[in-house]
């Protein structure tokens, strides 16, 4: 086929795509055409080809279209990889708002959180970290809140990778204190800080999931000790942050985000 044929072979396979994604409801192949401006055959044709790699379904019955679940993974994978922090950040803003508290988005990266985005407090005292910073995944929340809705396989791997050297005297160092726990998070869906990276911070994280049900990035408040204590961090932020993180996930494509289970 040659490169221009093949050009509009495509464009009119994408256009299709277009149409389907504004309809309200399925759609015809006689509607499709008639919307298309394509030959009846030629719209088959193409239908049949996007039905078979899954971006296009039809209904066995009334055998009408619609956007097939390639399409999510797509969207959800250019969402993760371009447009993580922008998507974010309304919910980052809204957390600082609620808290006045410093807000931090992280990623894992082998066995350290990496800092992706953040928004400070407006207080002198404030937590020193910055963005592009690493830190041990196992003695921050945000880490613990990825690991907890990671594939067990990657999970094990990590685990097994982990240097569990104490940070301060509430670090979790052992990999039996840190599985005990994630077991936790996974049914809670909040992880905490408690004083296990550096003494008087404490923080409480969420993960943010992707299509495929795992944790891509976490979101955090952190605060020290002096404003508020670790009581108020469960009572107050953790359902605020929970729930920005459920939000999140479900614009990433996940149809099922962490569940969120209130503490007393």
């Amino acid at each position: 086929m040659p490169d221009r044929q093949l050009a509009k072979t495509l464009a009119n396979g994408l256009n299709l795509l277009i149409l389907l994604s504004r309809q309200e409801g399925d759609a015809s192949l006689d509607e499709l055409t008639r919307l298309a401006g394509q030959s009846k055959t030629a719209c088959f044709r193409l239908l049949a080809t996007l039905k078979e790699m899954n971006f296009v379904e039809q209904d066995a019955q009334s055998k009408r279209y619609r956007l097939g679940a390639q399409n999510i993974s797509i969207g959800a994978s250019a969402l993760n990889s371009l447009s993580l922090r922008h998507v974010a950040m309304p919910f980052m803003e809204k957390l600082r708002a609620l808290s006045d508290e410093t807000v931090n988005m992280s990623v894992l990266e082998g066995t350290d959180i990496v800092f992706v985005a953040r928004l400070e407090a407006s207080h002198i005292i404030n937590t020193r970290h910055r963005i592009g910073e690493r830190l041990p995944a196992h003695c921050t929340c945000q880490g613990k809140a990825i690991m907890a809705f990671s594939p067990p396989e990657k999970l094990e791997r990590l685990l097994g990778q982990i240097d569990f050297r104490a940070v301060t005297e509430h670090t979790l160092a052992t990999p039996q204190a840190i599985k005990k726990e994630l077991a936790l998070i996974r049914r809670r869906g909040i992880a905490l800080n408690a004083q296990e990276l550096e003494k008087g911070l404490c923080a409480v994280a969420a993960p943010i999931l992707d299509y495929t049900g795992y944790a891509v990035a976490s979101l955090n408040i952190a605060f020290p000790l002096l404003r508020h204590s670790q009581q108020e961090a469960i009572e107050d932020f953790a359902p605020a942050v929970a729930k920005a993180c459920q939000e999140i996930s479900r614009l990433l494509g996940c149809t099922r985000p962490a569940p969120f289970e209130p503490q007393g």
